[in-house]
């Protein structure tokens, strides 16, 4: 994948992101019960050293407080491992602002000034790419994040967001987001050492039609699709503008997810 094809967004300087997006932290922390629950399925007693990665990290202050009940958590039952912890976004990521965030030099305290001998590293990679060797990974991560696609499939004719698509358009968004979810989950594969595990924390659809900005009361995507609507008529924007507003986004629904696991002649299920 060229570095034009990564159309994800990029997050901003030196922790803005974690200061303006409470609601991922508090995701990514009611799931620790969840990582830990999967940190102590892998054979841990006898590893000299612990690989985790954080993939989609932004800034990397949102998931401070769940890496740092990690270590804990693998140091009561290792208490000599080392720990490797691999920050991995897309190449235009603000990485300054997430090495600092990381050292603790931002706006949070970090884990590296209460745990030892964990070593931090930072990739600028896609996880639409493979970021680690093969069979070099115990613990993979990632959250609110792989609803990005790897690339926009079309522009939607009547709306922002492909909660609001139809027909052919719809389908495009759907042909993408099963693609793009297999392939991440292809490399994950191969970087697992044998019984590594994986926590994905991703945005979906349920089988109520909720999702992201759609729970109780009002509709976000509804609303900014009206509004950009409205500029359109207004003659503020042209209609090929209004047109390429829409967000390279999918949300699969528990179905989507699960459905190249279950599948035997899926190749992610053969991985």
């Amino acid at each position: 994948m060229n570095s034009k094809e990564l159309q994800n967004i990029t997050m901003s300087t030196g922790g803005a992101y974690s200061l303006a997006t409470r609601g991922a932290q508090d995701v990514i922390n009611a799931a620790i019960p969840m990582v830990e629950e999967a940190l102590l399925k892998i054979d841990l007693e006898e590893k000299r050293n612990f690989s985790f990665a954080d993939m989609g990290c932004a800034d990397g202050g949102t998931s401070l407080q769940m890496i740092s009940q990690l270590i804990t958590t693998l140091r009561s039952n290792n208490p000599n491992i080392e720990v490797k912890v691999h920050y991995t976004d897309q190449p235009n990521n603000d990485y300054n602002g997430l090495i600092q965030t990381v050292l603790g030099l931002g706006h949070f305290p970090s884990y590296l000034e209460t745990h030892k001998r964990v070593y931090p590293l930072f990739s600028a990679n896609s996880f639409y790419n493979q970021i680690l060797p093969d069979s070099s990974l115990d613990f993979g991560f990632s959250a609110t994040a792989m609803h990005w696609l790897s690339k926009k499939p079309c522009n939607l004719s009547n709306h922002v967001h492909m909660v609001g698509a139809e027909g052919e358009e719809y389908l495009c968004f759907s042909e993408q987001g099963k693609k793009d979810w297999e392939t991440i989950l292809l490399h994950r594969a191969r970087e697992l050492r044998s019984g590594g595990q994986l926590v994905f924390l991703n945005f979906c659809r349920d089988k109520k039609g909720k999702y992201l900005g759609n729970t109780t009361g009002v509709n976000m995507f509804f609303n900014f699709a009206q509004i950009w609507q409205d500029f359109m008529e207004q003659g503020l924007i042209r209609e090929d503008e209004y047109q390429k507003m829409t967000l390279p986004q999918y949300y699969n629904t528990v179905e989507e997810f699960s459905a190249p696991l279950k599948n035997v002649e899926n190749p992610v299920y053969q991985a």
